[in-house]
């Protein structure tokens, strides 16, 4: 293909959508950004908790002062009492909730690290803001970037492969601001749903082949990513998504969540060069009947999370040992005191997990306290570890991405929390260069 010029790329480089594709949308990889292959770098898998996940119930305190804060004069009547939640080897201070059995069994097979108390910088209770702000990779709202952190991650990233067929995707129906202006990230809310879907049903074959051989020789950058969307098309419908059957004996939980889960897996498996994953998981702004124990709303969404990440594990484990990391994560956490309504309001601090054979298991970071004067605003669970420095450790550890001033603008603070062991990199935070068109461009 010819060299582009600035002004060409930018002409076509914003998210494509093929007509008959239903609004879904891929992109071209990263063969025109240049890079070298580097195999040694992880499947990322990104699962973000939508709602406000209350990480005080999810992890509770079992002993000690917080305990008695957190049972008696916080939540008298909304607590996992220490009686009911998961205990952890070599930990005293905090367990997981009664349903989270299948992440309880990663902790104590030293699978996964939890950090204490992550969060923005700047408190903000909103569900969209503070979403948004973590989705585009910012300090603050006024920030008008036009593109997310994932986006910005592939734009400066050295090691994608040349050749990548689908680098990214999001398994949902809902596209997210991280893969905000990513011309590598494919969204489909399901395999099976993704194909041509103008005209009858049964010119979709014959349409699919003539607009291949149309694309085939691309001249332009629109004819190419045009191509890129026919072939990811062609890909996800030749893979068997009905008769898949996951290794190790995982079982994943049934529903929308299992069957995300299930499908980064699979595609995972068919070496279409994924190289990370975003899941948004929703359901966890429980402010009403939020329930207690092992039943109730929230309990069902732990079981299901739980469950799904421990699956996930033991699927890719079998024959990826190693190659893969996996980050959960909320917007923010709850208020630390129950509400009237059996249920907890917006806060702000919460715990972040990370999955995988390459973690230091164990806790990381600093809980704050639940006395009065520990709270923030008397209110919430104070943050102690902004979440940027965590998801930028994996970032540079295991993707071997150091260019966490362009992928997080604004960032500089970047505090090693030792969650993860990897390449030893140094953090870059200035540029003087855009990476997008630091090869092969006019």
């Amino acid at each position: 293909m010819k060299k582009l010029n600035r002004r060409q790329f930018l002409k076509g480089s914003g998210l494509v959508t093929l007509a008959g594709l239903g609004g879904v949308q891929v992109g071209f990889g990263s063969g025109l950004f240049g890079g070298e292959t580097n195999s040694s770098k992880d499947l990322l898998i990104y699962v973000f908790l939508n709602g406000g996940m209350d990480g005080l119930n999810f992890m509770p305190p079992r002993s000690g002062a917080d305990y008695i804060a957190y049972t008696t004069q916080l939540r008298p009547s909304l607590h996992i009492s220490n009686n009911l939640s998961l205990p952890l080897n070599g930990q005293n201070a905090f367990g997981f909730h009664p349903n989270a059995t299948g992440m309880r069994d990663l902790f104590n097979d030293d699978k996964m690290a939890i950090v204490h108390a992550t969060g923005l910088v700047e408190a903000n209770r909103s569900h969209f803001v503070s979403t948004a702000l973590m989705e585009l990779g910012v300090e603050t709202p006024s920030s008008n970037l036009g593109t997310g952190w994932l986006t910005r991650y592939f734009n400066s990233s050295l090691t994608t492969p040349d050749d990548a067929l689908i680098p990214s995707v999001v398994p949902s129906y809902n596209n997210t601001d991280a893969v905000l202006g990513n011309p590598s990230s494919l969204v489909m809310g399901s395999p099976d749903e993704f194909s041509l879907n103008q005209g009858h049903w049964a010119w979709e074959s014959a349409m699919q082949n003539t607009l291949a051989e149309i694309y085939n020789t691309p001249s332009s950058l629109e004819d190419t990513v045009a191509n890129q969307t026919l072939l990811a098309s062609q890909i996800v419908q030749g893979i068997d998504w009905e008769n898949y059957v996951p290794d190790n004996g995982a079982q994943y939980p049934v529903g929308y969540f299992g069957n995300q889960l299930r499908t980064i897996a699979q595609m995972y498996k068919e070496q279409v060069d994924l190289e990370v994953a975003y899941i948004p998981s929703g359901g966890w702004d429980t402010h009403i009947g939020q329930g207690t124990g092992d039943t109730g709303e929230f309990a069902n969404l732990v079981q299901e999370v739980s469950d799904g990440l421990k699956a996930l594990y033991q699927d890719l484990s079998a024959n990826n040992a190693g190659k893969f990391t996996i980050i959960v994560q909320s917007e923010f956490g709850r208020r630390a005191y129950e509400n009237d309504s059996n249920g907890t309001d917006h806060g702000y601090g919460n715990p972040m997990f990370i999955i995988g054979d390459n973690v230091n298991p164990g806790f990381h970071g600093q809980f704050p306290g639940l006395a009065t004067n520990q709270l923030y605003q008397e209110d919430d669970v104070d943050v102690t570890v902004d979440y940027r420095d965590v998801v930028s450790e994996v970032l540079m550890k295991r993707m071997q991405n150091r260019f966490l001033g362009f992928i997080f603008p604004g960032y500089t603070g970047y505090t090693e929390l030792g969650v993860v062991n990897g390449a030893d990199l140094q953090p870059v935070y200035d540029f003087d260069y855009d990476p997008i068109f630091a090869s092969g461009f006019d």
